[in-house]
C-alpha cells in the first residue's frame, strides 16, 4: 500500500513559512510592518518565480541588502522559516503503523526540500522522496508518480494527497491513484476529476485512508 503527499502546504505550511521569512527579513532590515503583509503578496502562495520575488523584495524602501546579498541571504534562512508538523507527524505514523509506505512527489528543489523535511520532523517516516528537478519532470506527469513508486518498492497504487487540483489531484488520478485534496478553505473549482475525498488536513486524509483500506479488508 503506497501513500504519496505532495510537500508545500500539504505535509508543510508554506505560507507560514514565507510569512516567517517576511518577519525576519523585516527585523533585519528594519522595516515598517506593511513590509510583512508586501512580502508574503509577492510571494503569490509560492507561483512568483523566486528571482522576480526576491527582485520585489529588494525594491521594497528600507531594505539595505544588494540583490546577491538578499539571494543569498534567502538561500541560508529561508528552510530555517519550517518548524515541527505535529499534525503530519501524526498522520504519518498512522499510515506506516498500519503498513502503509509513505512516498513525496513535488515539484521543488531537492537541497531545500530535504532540509524541511528534518526541520519538520518528517524525515525519519517518509520512505522515499521524489523532486521533479532531480528526474526532469513535474507533476501532473505521470512518470514522476512512477519514480516515486519505484523509490518506494511497491506497485503504483494506492493514493495522491495534495492541495494543488492539476498537479495533484489530476495528475494523481490520471496515474492511477485515488485522491485526497486538502481544500485549505477553498471549494473544488469544478473541473471533471475531482478528488475522492476532501479534507482540511493531512491527520484527517490518513484517519479516512486508513479506515478505508481496513473496511475492505473486512469486507
Amino acid at each position: 500500500m503506497l501513500a504519496l503527499f505532495d510537500f508545500d502546504d500539504t505535509l508543510v505550511s508554506r505560507s507560514a513559512a514565507i510569512r516567517r521569512w517576511a518577519q525576519l527579513l523585516a527585523r533585519r532590515e528594519g522595516l515598517p510592518e506593511g513590509a510583512v503583509h508586501a512580502i508574503v503578496d509577492a510571494d503569490q502562495e509560492g507561483a512568483t518565480p523566486r528571482d522576480e520575488f526576491l527582485a520585489v523584495v529588494r525594491s521594497l524602501p528600507g531594505v539595505r541588502m544588494t540583490d546577491s546579498q538578499i539571494r543569498e541571504w534567502y538561500a541560508a534562512s529561508y528552510s530555517s522559516c519550517y518548524g515541527t508538523e505535529e499534525k503530519s507527524i501524526r498522520a504519518l505514523t498512522l499510515l506506516r503503523d498500519a503498513g502503509w509506505k509513505i512516498g513525496v512527489a513535488t515539484n521543488g528543489s531537492n537541497a531545500r526540500t530535504s532540509q524541511k523535511l528534518v526541520r519538520s520532523g518528517l524525515a525519519p517516516l517518509i520512505d522515499a522522496l521524489c523532486v521533479a528537478e532531480d528526474v526532469g519532470v513535474y507533476k501532473p506527469d505521470r512518470r514522476i508518480f512512477e519514480e516515486v513508486a519505484l523509490r518506494c518498492g511497491v506497485e503504483l497504487t494506492g493514493w495522491m494527497i495534495g492541495d494543488a487540483p492539476v498537479e495533484d489531484i489530476v495528475g494523481g488520478a490520471q496515474a492511477g491513484l485515488q485522491t485526497a485534496w486538502l481544500r485549505r478553505g477553498r471549494s473544488w473549482n469544478g473541473m471533471v476529476t475531482r478528488p475522492d475525498i476532501e479534507v482540511d488536513c493531512v491527520l484527517e486524509a490518513a484517519v479516512t485512508i486508513v479506515k478505508s483500506s481496513r473496511s475492505k479488508l473486512s469486507g
